[in-house]
Formats: C-alpha cells, sequence, structure tokens
C-alpha cells in the first residue's frame, strides 16, 4: 500500500455510518472502509453477480445500503452529499 492511513471522520466508530465520508469497520475485509467505498463495490458485486468478490451478498453491505438509503430518503439530510458525489463521478469520466 501507500502508507495513505483513512482518516476517521466521527469519535464513535461503533455508530453505523450514515455519510458518503463515514469511516467503518468492515467484517469481511478486516479494515475500515469509507462508507462510499463499501457501497460501490457492494452494488459492482451483486448488480453485475461478480461472485469472486468479497463483497458479493456481504450482509453487512446490504445493510449499510439499505440504512444509506433509508436515511436519504426519509432525512433528505444526504442530498447534497449524494448530488456531489454523482457530480463529481460525471466529472471523472471525461
Amino acid at each position: 500500500m501507500n502508507g495513505l492511513q483513512i482518516p476517521v471522520s466521527r469519535a464513535d466508530t461503533t455508530a453505523r455510518p450514515r455519510r458518503l465520508s463515514d469511516v467503518f469497520q468492515c467484517e469481511l475485509r478486516g479494515r475500515r472502509l469509507y462508507l462510499a467505498t463499501c457501497l460501490d463495490d457492494y452494488m459492482n458485486a451483486n448488480a453485475l453477480r461478480v461472485r469472486s468478490m468479497i463483497c458479493h451478498e456481504c450482509p453487512q453491505g446490504a445493510n449499510n445500503r439499505e440504512n444509506f438509503a433509508a436515511d436519504a430518503d426519509s432525512e433528505g439530510l444526504l442530498d447534497a452529499e449524494i448530488w456531489g458525489r454523482l457530480i463529481a463521478d460525471l466529472g471523472d469520466e471525461k
């Protein structure tokens, strides 16, 4: 690895991640991940049915996705972050 450390965005690491920039402990990988990375990998592994990926049918990834979607839908707190991420991703494709 290149020695980069993932910053802790919250003091309470036991709470469920809510924002794309939140960091949590991935049980299957045994390391800390951004929620954005988890959701990307989980969705790619399952949408493309890549069974060789550790994220395929991951219960923690499914739970993170469900919680993230419920928060975004019911509270509207993540709209700016979601749109910002989508716009950034679209800019990267050029």
